[in-house]
């Protein structure tokens, strides 16, 4: 393996750690059940941080509406456009748009990685934004 192989693969286990710990500490609970719970688990944590928004309602609708998005195309059983969909919400939370916290923004986006299936998101790109945040670089 190559010194970016080790590093993907040592990222991959942190945060798979990371996840085991937040659930071990009272943090968000992933269980697998029916195929769409994961969607569900991502509904509610941007609901809860819609509730907790402030004083500047409507900060997280356009989250919600493209959760909604995904869940459309869920029900068709279309993968290939959930894994669009789903990259694009991670797109937003990248890109704080609609001025989320950037706190805020980078949880979701970290829990996006401990629900959702692999095979609706790019998983490599939780994988280098990790590497990116704790040696200063994306892979290349």
């Amino acid at each position: 393996m190559g010194v970016i192989e080790d590093i993907r693969w040592t990222a991959a286990v942190l945060l798979a750690l990371t996840g085991l710990m937040v659930v071990a500490l009272g943090g968000p609970a992933w269980a697998p059940a029916a195929a769409d719970d994961w969607l569900d688990a991502m509904m509610r944590a941007v609901l809860v941080e819609q509730a907790n928004e402030g004083p500047f309602w409507g900060t997280f609708a356009p989250y919600v509406a493209q959760l909604e998005v995904i869940r459309g195309h869920l029900a068709r059983h279309d993968s290939g456009a959930v894994y669009l969909a789903m990259n694009r919400l991670m797109d937003m939370l990248e890109g704080r748009e609609n001025g989320i916290p950037p706190e805020v923004a980078d949880r979701l986006f970290d829990y996006c990685y401990l629900v959702t299936p692999a095979k609706y998101h790019d998983v490599s790109r939780h994988i280098d934004r990790f590497i990116e945040h704790q040696f200063g670089e994306a892979p290349g």
